[in-house]
């Protein structure tokens, strides 16, 4: 039995009608991929009949899309009617289909078009996006990512390196996700500037704030000359921080910072801004007259270790019972606690005296404990350094002809050992004839070494004369 291609198309094309006026549209559709094959004029035919019948969505997805296609007309054809009835089904093809199958600008206008009626559309503005991007157009799909605070925006930036384009949308980045953007700022400044990015920013402190902290946590130095501004910006958002970035900052101005934590009643910050300016008394008058807090106080006192602040702080606090408490569990390592006993008035009540008088007790007593274990270290390493000491200066001393005296300068061996001859080695090491000795380096019997004396290194006592 012998049968041709042409009887078997038609017999494919008489069960395909067959489908169709069943109303089995997918299976029909589905069977003209293996009956049409190559034939790209019975393709397009078929596409025309779906289409009279209602049904080009059914025979989309089985369209020639390899190296054998349809005009592009055909596909610009079924994405218009999905763009119509149908805004899932349109992206889903624009994803499916590769770009080179249609006009890509005559479908960009149809969508845009349709985006004028219907502006907020998201599956019509994120497959415009992908159309663009298609196109290279990644400016324009950008700038609908940001809009739509799509997840991809980061990714297609450090993709196609499009850092040229955010210069004017930083804001838009900002405000879709501020650490993923101050992150990528930072890390391109190559790209963006710092000045650049504060330009942007100037209209938005909420969000230059957190550049800018970002920016000083990683480089104390970078930013420098915005430190002024930051003062205010962490006044205004971020208090909790000003005071590190006080603390941190060399080149913020300490009298605007003053003049602002004033403004503000920012008590802490201004107490750290003055005794940094070296205004300790009116800091710590501050601590205790605003904050009156007894523990800061005597910390600060501490830090400061000034005997005047002491003076100051006990004078305040000797109307206080409670201040007193404090002083008295506190001070007893810096200011002699009898200054504070002794000033107290009679009568008055103290609460915990006892136990803070118990406490200072307790300090004494591991104070004499730590001084007289240090007393016992100290005695044993001086003897440990004395015997060294010994021991090293009753070793021999090597003379050899490559010595000379220190102070005529010649050989201290004769070149004739056969002659008498008198030579001095102190334990510095410094050698002399005898008779090159001055006599005024004799004291009750003991000679020294002229030459250590003269440096005030410590006198080196003779040890060794040597004669013949």
């Amino acid at each position: 039995f012998y049968c041709s291609l042409h009887d078997v198309q038609k017999i494919g094309m008489a069960y395909i009608n067959h489908l169709v006026e069943k109303g089995d549209y997918d299976s029909a559709a589905r069977k003209c991929q293996k009956v049409l094959g190559k034939n790209m004029e019975l393709w397009e035919n078929e596409v025309y009949r779906f289409k009279t019948i209602g049904q080009l969505k059914a025979i989309s997805q089985y369209l020639p899309r390899g190296d054998l296609r349809l005009r592009p007309a055909i596909y610009e054809m079924i994405l218009h009617e999905f763009l119509k009835t149908d805004y899932e089904g349109f992206a889903m093809l624009i994803r499916q289909w590769p770009g080179e199958l249609y006009n890509n600008l005559a479908i960009v206008q149809a969508v845009s078009d349709h985006l004028k009626r219907d502006p907020t559309n998201s599956t019509l503005l994120t497959t415009l996006a992908e159309l663009y991007t298609y196109d290279q157009r990644y400016d324009k799909a950008l700038e609908i990512y940001l809009k739509l605070r799509h997840k991809d925006v980061y990714q297609l930036i450090h993709k196609h390196n499009l850092f040229s384009s955010i210069e004017d949308k930083i804001v838009l980045l900002m405000d879709f996700d501020k650490e993923k953007a101050v992150d990528m700022l930072l890390d391109n400044e190559d790209k963006i500037s710092t000045d650049r990015v504060v330009e942007e920013l100037a209209d938005r402190p909420e969000l230059l704030h957190v550049y800018l902290h970002k920016l000083f946590k990683r480089d104390h130095h970078k930013g420098q000359k915005y430190h002024e501004r930051q003062i205010g910006l962490y006044a205004e958002y971020d208090r909790p921080n000003l005071l590190p970035f006080l603390r941190d900052s060399t080149h913020c101005p300490l009298e605007k910072a003053l003049e602002i934590c004033q403004q503000r009643n920012f008590v802490e910050e201004t107490v750290f801004l003055l005794s940094r300016m070296g205004n300790c008394r009116r800091a710590l008058q501050m601590i205790m007259e605003e904050l009156g807090d007894v523990d800061k106080a005597i910390e600060f006192a501490k830090e400061q270790d000034d005997a005047e602040l002491w003076e100051d702080l006990i004078s305040y606090s000797i109307d206080k019972p409670p201040f007193i408490t404090g002083l008295l569990n506190n001070i007893g390592t810096h200011v002699d606690p009898i200054l504070l006993i002794h000033r107290i008035k009679e009568g008055m009540e103290i609460p915990n005296l006892r136990d803070s008088l118990v406490k200072i007790l307790q300090d004494y007593n591991l104070q004499i404990l730590l001084r007289e274990g240090c007393k016992k270290i100290l005695v044993a390493d001086s003897l440990s350094l004395l015997q060294k000491m010994h021991r090293t200066q009753m070793r021999g001393v090597r003379v050899d002809e490559e010595n000379i005296c220190e102070s005529c300068h010649a050989t201290i061996l004769p070149s004739d050992m056969a002659k008498p001859f008198n030579v001095v080695v102190f334990h510095c090491r410094h050698m002399f004839h005898k008779e090159c000795l001055p006599s005024p380096g004799t004291l009750h019997g003991v000679q020294f070494c002229n030459i250590c004396s003269a440096k005030r290194r410590g006198p080196g006592s003779g040890i060794l004369e040597m004669k013949k």
